[in-house]
């Protein structure tokens, strides 16, 4: 089995996988990137906090973004918003979602969040399973996307 490395996203061609692995697990989840979307992405990848990139064995297969959680307009320093992660469909199943939300527990450099939120689709059974492998919990919220998608908030805990 192939080592996973997580890494900073820190150049031109990280950030290109990075966007090409956001852009292959949407489709593979039936949802088709546009080049506007996949700008957005960038962009959130260039500015982003928290911005890491796995590679499973000499591939880049994950990515992960997380940014200080804002508690209404406040930000939380001791809590980290997962905002994207995604892994190459391909490399579904290998443990790269995992070993990314565990580089966020660790917590990265520069962060002091002993917490980490995340946002994701009621019906998205993938993500729902490695956020509770990870000790993440249903914190109850829900919202409505603007596709009209139910997402409930999950947080972690250390200790």
């Amino acid at each position: 089995m192939p080592r996973t490395l997580i890494t900073p996203i820190r150049d031109g061609a990280q950030l290109s996988a990075a966007a090409d692995i956001w852009a292959a697990a949407r489709l593979a989840g039936g949802r088709t990137p546009t080049p506007g979307r996949r700008e957005r992405v960038e962009t959130k990848l260039r500015e982003s906090d928290v911005a890491l990139l796995a590679h499973y064995g000499e591939r880049a297969a994950g990515m992960v973004v997380a940014e200080p959680y804002l508690e209404g307009s406040a930000v939380d320093p001791t809590c980290g918003h997962i905002a994207m992660l995604f892994v190459t469909p391909a490399y579904w199943g290998c443990g790269i979602g995992t070993a990314l939300v565990r580089a966020l527990q660790a917590p990265p450099e520069g962060t002091a969040w002993t917490r980490l939120s995340v946002w994701t689709r009621v019906d998205n059974r993938r993500g729902q399973r490695l956020y509770a492998a990870c000790g993440f919990v249903d914190t109850g919220e829900r919202s409505t996307l603007h596709d009209g998608e139910e997402i409930s908030r999950l947080e972690w805990r250390a200790g």
